[in-house]
């Protein structure tokens, strides 16, 4: 249902504050966590990896990784386990699984609390996006200044992305010139918000966000999958756990290529993807709608691409008075690992 408690701007943005926490500095020199080519270069033979996949479709390639046989040419030994995708930072944190996909912006602020996972790769772009009512007489982010805005809540990877494009918007986002209202609403009560009018807009990660779009005839004023500018942003990347890094670099680059390669897989063949993930029953849902979706989120890999997607995410947020942050690279050179010698991406 509906949740009647509105947040008012300035309660918004300090509940916001409070959950994001507050980043550390760094420095402005070369990462100091590149991992020398003689660790990184050992061969790797039956290294046991714990692969953590939530039950959403933008895993796709770490599970292709597993179906096509990459992690095993890579000399892993990996197992697939299943995860609540609440409780992901815990499932990595204790050891339960030792690599999975995880949202950049979602992941800062546990990094910041001392999350022990390193960011090895940018995976994909989209995942996220804000959509209105067709006859709204809203088009773009900028109109969405003075309306109420649906989200799951403050922290929401949905809420943060799109604070993120009204400021680039030149629309007030900051404790002393917010310009919009967050309403909260549970997840899947947001669409019949949107449709009934209780709110303007609604800001969400899919898939809530396709089907709404799809089903509801609503239309999308952001989408970091096409929206121009975040369209090259990463909005998801691989992390490691520390521990399993530390134990074996050679057997961490490994599975960071067997990913990307099951990225580029999954850009490749989202037909036989879709099916695959149904057939074995990774997920519910039809074939032709995960097709539709794996296309859009463009799955072309870059380790480059998600160290900056970690950089701008982390400006964007300290220039809002989210994070007290002013040194992004700092910030991303402590949260990334390089494989010297690894290319960016296959073939690259």
């Amino acid at each position: 249902m509906y949740i009647s408690k509105k947040l008012k701007v300035a309660v918004a943005v300090l509940a916001l504050v409070s959950a994001l926490g507050v980043a550390g500095c760094g420095s402005d020199t070369k990462p100091s966590n590149v991992a020398s080519s003689a660790a990184t270069q050992q061969k790797v033979e039956n290294v046991k990896v714990k692969v953590g996949y939530p039950p959403s479709l933008c895993q796709a390639p770490l599970i292709m990784a597993y179906e096509k046989g990459f992690y095993k040419e890579a000399g892993l030994d990996a197992e697939m386990v299943k995860i609540d995708g609440a409780h992901a930072n815990e499932s990595i944190g204790s050891g339960q699984i030792d690599t999975m996909q995880t949202l950049i912006t979602k992941t800062i602020h546990p990094w910041q609390n001392g999350l022990p996972v390193k960011a090895t790769t940018g995976t994909h772009f989209g995942c996220v996006r804000t959509v209105v009512r067709p006859d709204s007489g809203i088009n773009d982010v900028k109109d969405l200044k003075g309306k109420k805005i649906g989200v799951a809540g403050l922290a929401d990877t949905g809420a943060v992305v799109l604070q993120r494009a009204l400021k680039l918007a030149g629309v007030g986002v900051t404790p002393g010139n917010m310009e919009v209202e967050f309403v909260v609403v549970e997840r899947n009560s947001l669409p019949e918000a949107l449709k009934s009018g209780q709110v303007d807009a609604i800001a969400m990660t899919d898939p809530v966000g396709y089907i709404a779009q799809k089903e509801y005839g609503f239309k999308a004023v952001l989408d970091t999958a096409t929206t121009k500018g975040w369209d090259t942003e990463y909005c998801c990347a691989l992390v490691i756990s520390d521990k399993f890094i530390n134990e074996n670099k050679a057997a961490a680059r490994a599975l960071t290529e067997a990913v990307q390669k099951g990225c580029v897989y999954v850009k490749e063949h989202p037909e036989e993807t879709a099916k695959l993930l149904v057939e074995k029953k990774y997920f519910n849902g039809k074939p032709e709608d995960f097709v539709e979706l794996l296309k859009s989120y463009n799955y072309s890999p870059s380790v480059q691409g998600g160290y900056d997607a970690i950089k701008a995410s982390v400006k964007d947020l300290g220039e809002i008075g989210l994070v007290d942050q002013t040194d992004p690279k700092g910030f991303a050179d402590a949260e990334y690992v390089f494989f010297d010698g690894m290319p960016d991406a296959p073939g690259k």
